[in-house]
Formats: structure tokens, sequence, C-alpha cells
């Protein structure tokens, strides 16, 4: 029987020291799971740090490394990634070592009974070692899903796992672009699509190296814009 191919896409900008943590731990979880293939695609979105010469020079033919090209965008750079890959199964995953490896086995075993399935901050054994982040993130996400109809616990992950098939029948232009509620935009539109949804707990720890370019509070605006635009979209459809 072939073995399935999963592909694991990473955005990145300015993580090179990151990156070179967290690939080995990505080639590890594998090892131990003989029954599949992977390929790993690091999406570089032209990194000042050199981060791309530096993961094709550590990693050589075990990861892909690809430019982003045009002006600097996140959402694109997932995108341009997908349409780059060959696996059946795709996983996405930031390179900041927030979103740990070890979850990978349950994500593609929880793939057997749902259609996607996300890291969850906010289920048990979930969490953030930044507390204060965790408590604002986890208000917004109550409101997107208590509020607005959102269909997880953590809307916000950008952590999950999902067949290709399925991914592609949402539209992808039309969910990775800006930051990071590219990841509002697509559990959003699995659920208009009956999509199922399981969640896996992840608990992020402190960033190791460099600064985060995810700032909660300014990230709260365009978040929210994004939520309330489906929101009302989904309510013309409707009505």
């Amino acid at each position: 029987m072939k073995k399935p191919l999963v592909s694991i896409v990473i955005p990145s900008y300015n993580e090179r020291k990151n990156l070179l943590v967290l690939i080995p731990k990505i080639i590890a979880v594998f090892r131990a799971m003989p029954s599949w293939h992977y390929e790993i695609i690091v999406v570089d979105d032209n990194s000042p740090d050199g981060t791309a010469d530096a993961v094709r020079r550590k990693f050589r033919d075990r990861v892909r490394v690809i430019r982003h090209g045009g002006k600097r965008d996140l959402g694109r750079s997932i995108a341009q990634g997908i349409y780059a890959s060959a696996g059946s199964i795709l996983i996405g995953m930031d390179a900041d070592g927030n979103h740990d490896p070890a979850c990978i086995p349950e994500l593609l075993e929880r793939l057997r009974s749902a259609d996607m399935a996300v890291a969850s901050r906010f289920v048990r054994g979930g969490g953030m070692a930044d507390r204060m982040r965790y408590i604002g993130s986890a208000l917004l996400n109550t409101a997107f899903r208590f509020v607005l109809g959102f269909p997880v616990r953590d809307n916000t992950s950008g952590f999950y796992a999902i067949a290709r098939k399925r991914l592609m029948q949402l539209g992808i232009r039309d969910i990775y672009y800006g930051y990071g509620e590219y990841h509002v935009r697509l559990v959003w539109r699995a659920k208009q699509h009956g999509l199922t949804f399981a969640e896996v707990p992840v608990f992020y720890q402190s960033r190791r190296y460099g600064e985060s370019k995810s700032r909660l509070f300014s990230m709260v605006f365009p978040y929210c814009m994004a939520a309330v635009s489906l929101r009302l979209l989904h309510g013309r459809r409707d009505g």
C-alpha cells in the first residue's frame, strides 16, 4: 500500500534561528511515523536575516525553500507553498516555534474522523506561556465562537491539518492573504462547506529567538474585521 504524503507548509520572515531548531523536530516526528511520507516546504518572504540560504545549506534536499515574490504577505506566502506542494494532506504551521511538532501525529490521527484538525490553545491540555496574551486570545476566540458563530475554540490558531482535496474546495485565493486573519477565513469557509472539525491541544512556548511579529492588540482589529465581514456575508446569503 502506497504511503500517504504529508506536505508541511511553513511561511517565514526573519526566522533563521528558529527554523534551524524547528525543522529537526519535524523530521524526528516523521521518522517515528514510518507509515507516512512527508515534505517540508519553507516559503520565505525575502527575509533580510538570510533565512532562505541558511535553511538550504543546513537541510539541503530534506527541505524545499521557496522565495515569495512581490509584496511581503504571510497569507500569500502560504498559498504559494500550498500550490507548490504535492501532499494529499496539508499541515500549516508557524516558523517561530510556538507550534509544537509533537502535535502532528494527533492532528493526522484526528483526520480519520474529521475533515479538518486544528491545534487549539483553548481545549484541555492547551495553553500559552504568555499568560496575558493567552487571556486576550481566549476572550477574542470566545467572542468569535459564541457571538459570531465560528466553529472551533481556537479560530486564530494557524496550526492545522486538512486533506488537500477538501482545502481546494474552499478557494485558496479567497482565504490566504493578509496576516493571521487568514485562519479566521479558513475555518469559516470550512464551516460553510459543511466540513467537520476536531481540536487537538497545543501549548505555545515562548519564542526562543528573535522578536514576535504578532502583536495581539494590533491584530485584534483585522481579525475582528475579517470575522464580522464573513458573518455579515453569511447573513446576506441566508437572507
